[in-house]
This record gives C-alpha cells, structure tokens and sequence, in this order.
C-alpha cells in the first residue's frame, strides 16, 4: 500500500527524534566521562574535540535523512517536473558550536554553584541543558536540508511545521498557523527551533493542501483562545488555553 504524505511526513520526524536521542546520549557519555567538575576549564577541551565529532556525524546523517524524506515527499504528492538537487546541510562552525557546548556545561556549572545549587544539582542542570542544545544542533542540519531545497524547488510554494505528538505551547502556536510562504521574508526571515525541539519543516506544494499533523488543532485554538485579542496578551491567553487542554488530556 502506498504510503500517504502524513505518514511520509510522521516516519521521517520519527527517524528524526531517534537521531535526536542517540546524538544526545552520545554527547551524555562524553560529559560524564571527559569533563571534570572539579577542573572544567582544562577537561573542556578534549569534551570540546569528542562533542565536535560526534555532531558532525549526526548531521551528515541527519541531512541525508532529510533528502530522502524529501524525495519521498515529492514522489508522494505527485509533484511534477524537475526535482532541484537536494541542498544539504553543512557543519555548524566550530565557534559557534564551541560557544554553545561551553555555555550549556561549564558556565552552567559554575552559575548554578554561585547561585547555591550542590554540585550534583548543577552538574545534572548543565548536562540536560547540553542534552538539549545538541537535539537543536543534531535536528537543524535536516531542517536546514528541507528548507534550503524547497528554496531551490520551482514547484514548491514553502514549508509547515510538523511538531512531536507533545509539543510546547510556543511550537503548537506556531504550527497552528499554518505554512511559511516562500518569499523574501522567508529567505532571511526567522524560523524558530528551541533547544530540545522534535519539530521538523514539512514541503508545501498546494495551498489545498492538507495541514500536517494537529496544526489545524492549534489554529482552531488560537481563534477560540485569543477571540479580541492580540500582541502578548494572545500568545498568554493561547498558553493558558493549551496548558488547560495538555492537562485535561493527561487526566483522561
């Protein structure tokens, strides 16, 4: 049986989030047993050179992930003409990554510790807030192959957002409003990912096109939620509306 575009869709953000995971197991390993507490600032960098390979490695096969998932997208939509070359993601630049590794573990180890935390609370905060920051590295390499390549794709007329089956009210609000239009906002515009994100960027061939997964959920909450409202005050009554609708569901 052919598969549809939803479940194209929901396999690749699954090959995705597993990725995600083992990456992020991975670098777990390496701060647990490359940086010392007592010493961060000489043990940072071999953690730094491990860290460096390991991610390197996730997102080249990240971004072929991403290109297969595209030709599969494409091949299931019955789009027509020419498919562009896949655009796949490069390497983070070993600056930014090397900011981001030292920010996320032994800054905040020591700001933890100067703020009063154990050494055993501010050891497990740097390593979750590390774990979180490499998903966002490990996961941008496949949405900057997907966005990057419907740039290129004449056919395509821009991207949705596919969130996780538990996204956060910020993700849920963003995919709830629908498709990101090619344009040339879109070319330098913002496209948010927090650290720890199990969204993917899903092609838009139609504007018939059916939303992927709960974002029509989402934008139906956001209409009922924010009705006479607007700015700040209807991103807090949408949070307020989904953190009530998360917890009845739990209680269910």
């Amino acid at each position: 049986m052919t598969p549809t575009l939803e479940q194209v869709a929901d396999s690749y953000r699954q090959l995705q989030a597993t990725l995600n995971a083992e990456t992020a197991a991975r670098v777990t390993v390496a701060f647990e047993s490359l940086l010392d507490p007592a010493d961060l600032d000489r043990t940072f960098p071999a953690y730094f050179r491990m860290v460096t390979q390991i991610i390197a490695e996730a997102r080249r096969v990240g971004a072929l992930v991403a290109g297969a998932f595209l030709t599969a997208y494409r091949d299931t939509a019955g789009v027509g003409g020419d498919a562009p070359a896949i655009a796949y993601a490069g390497q983070l630049p070993a600056a930014q990554l090397a900011t981001s590794l030292f920010v996320t573990g032994p800054v905040q180890v020591k700001r933890s510790l100067a703020g009063g935390a154990t050494i055993q609370t501010s050891i497990s905060r740097a390593r979750a807030a590390t774990a979180g920051a490499v998903v966002r590295h490990t996961a941008d390499a496949g949405r900057s192959t997907v966005r990057d390549t419907v740039r290129r794709d004449r056919v395509a007329l821009g991207w949705a957002r596919l969130t996780d089956g538990d996204p956060c009210y910020f993700c849920a609000m963003l995919a709830g409003r629908g498709a990101v239009y090619l344009s040339k906002d879109s070319a330098t515009g913002d496209d948010p990912y927090h650290d720890g994100c199990g969204c993917v960027p899903v092609p838009v061939y139609s504007r018939a096109a059916a939303w992927p997964g709960r974002s029509r959920e989402f934008e139906t909450l956001w209409n009922d939620s924010t009705e006479g409202q607007s700015g700040r005050d209807a991103i807090n009554a949408f949070r307020r509306a989904y953190a009530a609708q998360r917890k009845t569901s739990l209680t269910i």
